[in-house]
């Protein structure tokens, strides 16, 4: 499955090389994450949370799991999650993340929503006079629709999943800058 959804680029892998040691890194990323849940029904409530804090989800010393947060007339929808690991190698620490765009909630619609146009279009052929009329016309535009119905949320998807890696890379490099100016 990963391996379609990385076709569909849905999901991504990034490696980040930073110049900090893994202790000063998980420290300063921890005080950045609020500990939180990432599934799909747990920004129900992040917009009446007073934390400055941009993530929420765990940091451990080996691993991490985060979403963005929701915010207060935030129109963009954080539909990405990314988790990783970390490995100290000499004065580097590679972070390999994986960012998943494509949550299982939305299995169901791409089950049944396909189901649903397809029913509906067979029927409209089939029956093609309808109540005395011509609805011959009516294929094309449920295509089209079922065509938005579907691509829309695929795009937000996709678009979630650039804007957290790009996120990731700025909030991963001040994470290093943070150190160098607390020393």
């Amino acid at each position: 499955m990963k391996d379609f959804l990385r076709k569909l680029k849905l999901v991504k892998d990034i490696s980040i090389e930073l110049n900090i040691q893994k202790n000063d890194f998980v420290r300063n990323f921890k005080r950045n994450v609020d500990e939180g849940s990432t599934g799909f029904m747990s920004d129900a409530f992040d917009i009446f949370s007073s934390s400055k804090n941009e993530y929420k989800g765990y940091v451990r010393f080996d691993h991490f799991k985060i979403k963005r947060r929701r915010r207060f007339l935030d129109m963009n929808l954080n539909l990405a999650v990314a988790k990783g690991t970390y490995v100290q190698r000499g004065d580097l620490l590679i972070v390999e993340t994986e960012i998943n765009g494509f949550n299982g909630a939305m299995m169901p619609f791409y089950i049944i929503l396909p189901i649903f146009y397809s029913i509906f279009i067979v029927v409209l052929i089939f029956n093609e006079n309808v109540g005395g009329k011509e609805v011959g016309f009516a294929i094309p535009f449920l295509i089209v629709h079922a065509a938005f119905m579907l691509g829309i949320p695929y795009l937000m998807m996709r678009k979630s999943i650039k804007r957290m890696t790009h996120e990731l890379e700025r909030e991963f490099f001040y994470l290093t800058k943070a150190r160098s100016r607390s020393e």
